[in-house]
């Protein structure tokens, strides 16, 4: 059995589109070819529960330790708020795939950690969910690593069966994995009661769930990443039943990807759910013809509203553009009185900035910094010195 570390990592790179896979040890220099031999999951007849299989048959069957309950939530989510949390952000990974799911198997299955130092073998559920401080897992003694998560290689297992029904000769079998929060930190589920230095917890679970799949930081392997063209945002065309058959390396990543180790304390970028790039991962590692397209985000969205002598009204976090507008409207009347105006609405970031004699400018775009950084050139163009004075997410 070969262990696979993956930390969380906070690096920081610019860049467009694409992913990249926890490829084999050892892989060549051809992004395809780290695809085809990558790890991951294998289809399965039978369930662990029923069968002791381990693998996609009866969904991948996942098990919470009880410490995680036991975390510091700031917004006083109960045990079972953290199950239905971490049930969603699983439901997120399979949504439209239809053998990719997770069964909860909590309470019927202990939690384990493998430690072959010492001859333990017993590896709890396929995917186990702890809380653990740096007393008890090093690595989180480093404040700033957030998540880590473990899995378990079988190489001698054979060939993994893809859901696509074909064999994947060359990749190596996951069978299990465990999955640590760093429980010296603070954490909130309702995104009306965060704060800053606490963390979104179903963002950490999204991107660590990733990690368990088999999917790796794109930001930290460019000459292994994947996809279908050179345009962000916009859908990857996977060949269901040879992946690698349409995908091409492309250097280039997107910065709002859940799989991007970075900025996890800063807006809550991961929080609209997967983007195409999330998305085309999934079904390259785990491809079958039948998936349905998935939309990018589950939409929030935000507004900006202005009054003539810069006095202004927000909205974010609402279902809808139109309420969006209103209460951003609504909220700078009630401070300011009349002369509210729109500036805009959005469903991603933005960004407001002022020149020194009046000019100002807006934008938008995924990543917060990439709205402060347009919104302070558009204002420049003016000839005046412009900072930012009003930037946030409709998500965070």
């Amino acid at each position: 059995m070969i262990l696979r570390r993956l930390a969380l990592s906070l690096l920081a790179l610019m860049g467009l589109t694409g992913f990249v896979v926890e490829g084999p040890r050892g892989g060549g220099t051809d992004a395809r070819d780290h695809l085809d031999r990558a790890p991951r999951w294998s289809m399965t007849q039978g369930s662990l529960i029923e069968t002791g299989e381990r693998g996609i048959g009866g969904g991948i069957e996942y098990a919470i330790d009880d410490s995680l309950c036991k975390m510091g939530f700031i917004d006083n989510a109960t045990c079972e708020d953290i199950h239905t949390s971490l049930a969603e952000v699983l439901e997120e990974w399979s949504s439209g795939h239809p053998s990719l799911y997770f069964t909860d198997v909590t309470g019927q299955v202990e939690p384990s950690v493998p430690l072959a130092v010492i001859g333990q073998s017993h590896q709890g559920a396929e995917i186990d969910f702890f809380g653990q401080t740096g007393r008890e897992f090093p690595p989180f003694r480093n404040i700033r690593t957030t998540g880590y998560t473990l899995f378990y290689e079988r190489p001698e297992a054979g060939p993994v069966l893809l859901p696509n029904g074909e064999p994947a000769e060359h990749a190596i079998r996951i069978e299990s994995a465990d999955v640590r929060v760093n429980a010296s930190r603070c954490f909130y589920i309702d995104t009306t009661q965060g704060r800053p230095d606490c963390l979104h917890f179903p963002s950490i679970m999204l991107h660590e769930v990733g990690h368990a799949l088999g999917f790796g930081h794109p930001e930290e392997s460019p000459r292994y990443n994947l996809d279908t063209d050179a345009r962000p945002v916009t859908q990857m065309q996977i060949d269901c039943v040879k992946p690698s058959r349409t995908l091409k390396h492309s250097p280039f990543y997107d910065g709002a990807s859940v799989m991007v180790g970075r900025d996890v304390q800063g807006p809550g970028r991961w929080r609209r759910g997967l983007t195409p790039d999330d998305v085309g991962a999934r079904d390259a590692l785990y491809p079958h013809c039948d998936i349905r397209p998935k939309p990018r985000f589950t939409g929030q969205w935000g507004a900006f509203a202005i009054t003539t002598n810069g006095l202004e009204g927000r909205a974010r976090f609402e279902a809808s553009e139109a309420d969006a507008r209103a209460n951003a409207l609504e909220q700078c009347k009630v401070s300011n009185g009349d002369g509210c105006e729109i500036v805009t609405s959005f469903s991603s970031c933005f960004a407001y900035a002022t020149g020194t004699n009046g000019a100002a400018a807006h934008a938008q775009s995924p990543r917060s910094d990439y709205a402060r950084a347009n919104a302070v050139l558009a204002c420049a163009k003016s000839g005046e010195e412009c900072r930012v004075t009003a930037d946030f997410c409709a998500f965070e």
